[in-house]
């Protein structure tokens, strides 16, 4: 089947996502005519740095290892196929190691999230990257879990006696989603109908068992993780709203969302009546509360309904005190009605994923330029900032300022500790298996997410070396975006246009711009945050630079140091410490001791003017207990410790 672009008129929606607007320019009343759509997974490819980080990644890193990292959780549990869950099975070890109360039940269905997220990083880095081998292992993968399908047409983790017949925390809705996921983009990158006939299928038994406006799928007693990840059912009725261009699985998805308002849930952020409180502050598992987001965004994007959409406005406004200076929610675990802070909130890196596809969404339904200013930033700054800058691992849980990473957030004495989300390592078995196959899979999101396009009309929404291919009036054409951003930001695009068909190309300008420049030419900047301009049939480049300042910006009562779409930071020194290795490779987790490191006592001198970086760095003054010192600052994600908020 092939994929179907769906014309939405959006306008109203747009009209409370957008703040702070002003008048419309001319140029944007001519292009209300335009909606442009994201692209089917697969039309846009890495290149540069980032083809460059991936294929590490996938080749030697922990996107393509992690089944060898943690076979028991991979390879061994068959929970799609021979070891579905029954009523005799009552325990799973999944190897974390801080497993009691009640809440445990939730590992029954965990190593389906841990199996279908890391795949669909996987299948994704394989396709995108065009690595040969990693394709053929991905294809193999899928061909299993298409021959796990039932009769009926049911794919899941559960036998006949569980199968939509729980009463109790589940993982059911959830467990599809995640897989389904990553089937549909393979499909959407190869074509292969056998894998979208399946997913309609098993999408249909699901429908079926819980027909729309006549159950109640999310109604248990003591629900818990499972039951809300469950939500995420809507991501699988968008994506095929978007294939087929039939309406009832966004349909379905609304019905998802209502039903969640009507039950006492365990994450309940995201409930209606929580939204309405003005007085009310997130305070559940901060994963859930981000993927949750997208749930209200496709209800109040499909029904078009008031309360909908200022439910939706509610909880933007909510989410805006949740967010750190480098654009990560707070996510360590829990919200608790905190404010973010750089020094006693973190992020997960599950949390990240979360919100990005959130904006992403956001990004789709509104044509607001300012979710994707929120995209590049999270992405090239907390999430990039979560990495460690040399090997392949990734924090858990990571903060803004960051003065040691052994346990607990800027932990002075390092003592041993059950929770060790703040460390490096390539799989925290030991907390959960959930953050490192998020890591895999928010490159590709933010990739896909690059271009859309509406009939002639072509918009470049993120930056980032990559390649488009795609079609205008059935001729093919391909833009490469050359650029090292967000290191640079100047951008030329180079384009093969063999039938030479006229288009529009509308690029965002990021916030933070001071100026913008086509082809060495100062343009205007635009009031909507994008700028279109056409480009004719016979153009073979063209070049965007945005011109950019080292800024000194206010949070709350301290000030950080941005310049461009980079958060900078004072790298502080910090040894590291091996806690453990493991078998498969030089792969092995790692945690660094409060640092001691003077510097962390410095304040930026607030009064001076900062050059533009030389080679990467900022010379910055900064004061300190002994007088003034000149400090070299650098892009946060070049860091293990750090202070970025002074």
């Amino acid at each position: 089947m092939k994929y179907t672009p769906i014309l939405r008129g959006l306008l109203a929606i747009a009209s409370i996502l957008i703040t702070n607007c002003t008048p419309m320019e001319e140029e944007k009343q001519k292009q209300q005519q335009y909606h442009s759509q994201r692209l089917p997974f697969g039309k846009v490819l890495p290149q540069g740095w980032i083809k460059a980080q991936m294929d590490h990644d996938l080749k030697a890193g922990f996107v393509g290892h992690l089944d060898e990292l943690v076979p028991d959780l991979i390879k061994e549990d068959d929970i799609y196929g021979k070891d579905r869950l029954t009523k005799k099975v009552k325990s799973k070890d999944v190897g974390a190691v801080n497993s009691e109360g009640e809440w445990d039940v939730q590992f029954l269905w965990w190593n389906s999230e841990t199996q279908s997220n890391w795949w669909d990083g996987y299948i994704r880095h394989a396709l995108m990257t065009d690595d040969a081998a990693a394709m053929a292992k991905a294809k193999t993968y899928v061909q299993q879990k298409l021959a796990t399908q039932d009769a009926d047409g049911y794919i899941g983790i559960y036998a006949d006696d569980l199968r939509y017949k729980h009463q109790t925390e589940n993982g059911e809705l959830w467990a599809q989603a995640s897989l389904f996921r990553g089937l549909l983009s393979w499909y959407e990158a190869t074509g292969d109908g056998s894998v979208l006939e399946a997913v309609l299928k098993a999408v249909e038994v699901t429908m079926e068992a819980y027909p729309i406006n006549a159950s109640t799928p999310f109604k248990t007693d003591k629900p818990f993780a499972g039951v809300g990840h469950g939500l995420t059912f809507t991501d699988v009725c968008e994506q095929l709203y978007r294939i087929t261009g039939e309406k009832r699985y966004r349909d379905y998805a609304v019905f998802l969302y209502q039903d969640y308002n009507q039950h006492e849930m365990a994450e309940e952020d995201v409930l209606m009546k929580n939204l309405q409180d003005p007085a009310y502050k997130f305070k559940g598992h901060g994963v859930h509360t981000y993927e949750h987001l997208r749930a209200l965004a496709t209800t109040a994007e499909h029904t078009r309904s008031d309360q909908y959409k200022i439910a939706l406005e509610h909880y933007l406004d909510k989410l805006s005190h949740v967010i750190s200076p480098s654009g990560g929610p707070i996510g360590d675990e829990w919200i608790f009605g905190r404010t973010a802070d750089a020094d006693s909130t973190g992020y997960e890196y599950c949390s990240l994923q979360e919100l990005l596809d959130s904006y992403a969404l956001l990004l789709e339904y509104s044509q607001d330029a300012r979710w994707a200013d929120k995209m590049e930033w999270l992405i090239f700054n907390a999430a990039q900032g979560a990495r460690h800058p040399e090997r392949s691992s990734i924090a858990y849980c990571k903060s803004d300022n960051s003065y040691s990473m052994c346990g607990h957030i800027n932990d002075p004495q390092c003592e041993e500790s059950k929770e060790n989300r703040y460390k490096y390592s390539p799989v925290h078995q030991d907390i959960a298996v959930c953050c490192v196959p998020n890591a895999g899979r928010i490159y590709p999101y933010y990739i896909m997410n690059m271009w859309a396009q509406e009939k002639d009309q072509l918009q470049l929404n993120l930056y980032g070396a990559s390649e488009l291919t795609t079609e205008i009036a059935d001729a093919p054409i391909k833009i490469q975006q050359l650029t090292d951003y967000p290191y640079t930001t100047t951008i030329q695009l180079n384009i093969n246009n063999p039938k030479a068909k006229d288009f529009n190309l509308k690029f965002r300008v990021p916030q933070w711009a001071e100026a913008v420049l086509v082809n060495d030419k100062q343009a205007s900047l635009p009031s909507d945050g994008f700028k279109t301009i056409p480009v004719k049939g016979t153009e073979k480049q063209l070049s965007i630079t945005f011109e950019q300042t080292v800024n000194i910006t206010p949070f709350h009562e301290s000030h950080l140091v941005t310049c461009g779409p980079l958060l900078y930071a004072l790298p502080l020194e910090g040894k590291s410490d091996t806690i453990k290795k493991y078998t498969y490779r030089d792969f092995f987790d790692e945690k660094i001791p409060f640092t001691t490191d003077p510097r962390i006592a410095w304040k930026i001198d607030l009064h001076q003017t900062i050059a533009l970086p030389e080679n990467g760095k900022l010379k910055v003054k900064m004061k300190s207990p002994g007088g003034s010192q000149t400090a070299e600052m650098v892009p946060i994600a070049k860091t293990v410790l750090r202070k970025s908020v002074f």
